[in-house]
């Protein structure tokens, strides 16, 4: 009986300075044609980086370097041969059914929220006026952190000159007010049609019931309040009685686990990022239900 023995690479250390890294315990494997490998690596990243916390979305191994990476789950090759095994810092892969096709290089990847490369516009302070504020935004990219190059700004799209505060244009004063439907770009002054994700205020929040039919005393009622923004926003719920404003939830909804009469009344949600402010109003009516005995009196005459 002739054992066939295949050889697997495993891709090198991987390591930046600033503390991106991918470490493989082994760089080179060696296991029978037919059996089943494992592969393990750890990997690290910045808990913050430019305000951002660091979470990972998606982790992967692969051997295809053409073009975009491809998952070796996906791998019409591999597919339903390999497993992940992965805990926060370190993953491994299980291949079963080794074939002699599987040597090859392998490598991990893991992608987060923070888009490495790629252009942002960071919010770095607000200047709060009586009907509108100031806010100083900054156009960052990871590859200049000192803003040694040139940037452009647009608002709605349209580039716009005025209102920068430094020679290379990487930073921007714009003035919003509670209106505002602006919506605020940047990007390298070489490279206009690379713009980065648009940042604006609220968009006028949708307000809901659920129900949305007749309501009931006692019943359980949900009050919900969403709105587009970026970046996200707090959402706030009041209850309006007369001249008097009382805050009742933190969040976008609010619920009555057995509402009362004394519930009915003029509701509002605020929807509040950097840029701006928005409200909608709603109004609650709980109707009563009423139950009616009847009672029956027998008379006898003796």
């Amino acid at each position: 009986f002739i054992y066939k023995f295949l050889f697997l690479f495993i891709g090198a250390v991987v390591k930046s300075q600033t503390g991106w890294n991918v470490k493989y315990y082994r760089t080179e494997k060696c296991t029978i044609k037919g059996s089943a490998v494992f592969i393990w690596c750890s990997y690290d990243h910045p808990v913050m980086l430019n305000g951002v916390y660091i979470t990972v979305e998606k982790r992967f191994w692969f051997i295809r370097t053409e073009g975009e990476p491809v998952d070796l789950k996906e791998d019409p090759e591999y597919k339903d041969r390999v497993t992940y095994s992965c805990s926060p810092k370190i993953c491994s892969l299980r291949i079963s059914g080794v074939r002699e096709s599987d040597s090859a290089v392998y490598k991990f990847m893991f992608k987060t929220n923070y888009k490495t490369g790629h252009l942002q516009v960071l919010l770095v302070s607000t200047s709060v006026q009586q009907e509108d504020s100031d806010v100083q935004l900054k156009c960052f990219i990871r590859c200049d952190p000192d803003g040694l190059n040139k940037y452009v700004w647009f608002i709605n799209g349209e580039e716009s000159r005025s209102r920068i505060q430094s020679e290379t244009s990487q930073t921007f004063l714009y003035r919003s007010w509670n209106s505002s439907t602006d919506r605020i770009s940047c990007s390298l002054r070489d490279s206009k049609t690379d713009q980065s994700p648009e940042v604006y205020a609220p968009q006028t929040p949708t307000v809901s019931l659920d129900p949305p039919t007749e309501i009931l005393e006692g019943s359980s009622v949900t009050l919900t309040c969403s709105s587009d923004a970026n970046p996200a926003a707090n959402y706030t719920w009041f209850k309006k009685t007369n001249s008097n404003v009382k805050m009742i939830s933190g969040g976008p909804q609010f619920v009555f686990s057995s509402i009362h009469s004394t519930d009915s009344g003029d509701y509002f949600c605020e929807v509040e990022n950097q840029l701006g402010l928005k409200q909608s109003y709603l109004k609650l009516e709980v109707k009563c239900e009423f139950f009616l005995n009847y009672y029956y009196l027998t008379l006898s005459n003796k």
